[in-house]
């Protein structure tokens, strides 16, 4: 706010330094930022707009030192949102030069050479020489395009164009994204942020090989409903489910069947060919709280994995998964209680599927997987 003490000058009026109630814009003070004041050189050959970025934050454009201010021209935060900075970037110092200085010529509309009480004046800033276009503003803004991201396994999103700032996100190898060109950094136009034009390509990727011609009809046998995949296995993320005696189209291969509609893959061990009543092939289990090769069998077809019967390292992982805690393939007291939730029996604090839990998982199993 205005009360502020770095805001403050003893030479002008405290009414006259807000706008709206928002406090000034500049930092107001050299020492502040810790830069001298600029030479008469630099005062001759530099724009107005680069004297007083000089002054304030010794006309770095992108400086973020944790004061409260931002950027070339020492933005107060809530300042760069009610003149609309928000348009450009976040905060100022995301922003382009020429953006944070559209930005400082709507403040000093308003707030006049005082918002920066110290650096207007060493600057020699008034209203007709900051209010002038500043060269290369009347420049057509750059068009908006369309890349695709080429690097594996995919790109950063960044909070501003630079390899300094935070990461917010990524994009997948192939993704298509739209934005427009500055500097080397796209900016995207969904404001998600930026991403390096190193990471992307105008060459839009091969489309990928269409499946077999010959699909086949197959029904959902798991009483418990069937995962569809992103990928065909269970390291594939989960991207939709159908439900038992669903009839889906596809081919298989490798032991998963590829959606006709583009939805994704379903293990081929909970299917059956339509035509043949969709029923299980599988007995039900013996409620004897023993995990066996039967019990291991439907566990690995429940959780969409070749049923071999063994308990190893791939049908621990593929259960973790399946209820939700870390796929490490070691079965312990956070992997027992995430089973234990998942089929509906309370919680016992053992590490390790004992008796107890063996019987309510047998039980579970006849019910949603063997049916």
């Amino acid at each position: 706010m205005a009360t502020n003490p770095r805001h403050r000058s003893t030479a002008r009026p405290s009414g006259l330094r807000r706008a709206g109630h928002l406090a000034l814009a500049g930092a107001a003070s050299v020492t502040a930022v810790g830069v001298t004041a600029p030479t008469a050189a630099a005062a001759e050959t530099d724009n107005v707009w680069d004297r007083v970025a000089e002054c304030e934050s010794g006309g770095d454009w992108s400086i973020n030192t944790g004061n409260g201010f931002y950027g070339g021209l020492q933005f107060w935060h809530p300042t760069w949102q009610s003149f609309g900075g928000e348009d450009f970037a976040p905060y100022a110092h995301q922003a382009t030069k020429l953006q944070q200085i559209t930005i400082g010529q709507k403040v000093l509309k308003v707030q006049g050479p005082g918002a920066w009480p110290v650096c207007s004046v060493r600057a020699g800033l008034t209203m007709e020489n900051g209010l002038a276009p500043y060269p290369g503003q009347d420049d057509p803004a750059p068009a908006p395009g369309t890349w695709w991201v080429k690097a594996t396994p995919g790109a950063n999103i960044r909070s501003g164009p630079g390899l300094t700032y935070s990461i917010v996100g990524s994009a997948a190898n192939g993704t298509q994204v739209t934005g427009t060109m500055s500097d080397g950094w796209v900016r995207l136009a969904d404001g998600r942020g930026w991403v390096s034009a190193t990471t992307l390509t105008t060459t839009a990727p091969a489309p990928a090989p269409a499946p077999p011609s010959s699909s086949t009809s197959w029904v959902v046998t798991a009483t418990a409903g069937a995962n569809i995949r992103s990928g065909p296995g269970t390291s594939y993320r989960i991207v939709g489910g159908a439900a038992h005696g669903t009839t889906v189209t596809g081919t298989l291969s490798d032991g998963w069947v590829r959606l006709a509609d583009g939805g994704g893959y379903i293990s081929g061990t909970i299917l059956a060919p339509a035509g043949g009543g969709g029923a299980s092939d599988m007995a039900p289990l013996v409620v004897d709280g023993q995990r066996g090769p039967l019990t291991v069998k439907a566990i690995q077809r429940w959780v969409g994995i070749a049923e071999t019967g063994r308990w190893d390292t791939a049908t621990i992982k593929a259960l973790q998964s399946e209820v939700g805690t870390t796929p490490d393939g070691l079965w312990g007291p956070r992997s027992q209680a995430a089973l234990q939730t998942r089929i509906g029996m309370t919680r016992d604090g053992s590490t390790y599927m004992n008796y107890r839990t063996v019987v309510a998982l047998q039980t579970w199993l006849n019910a949603n997987v063997i049916g």
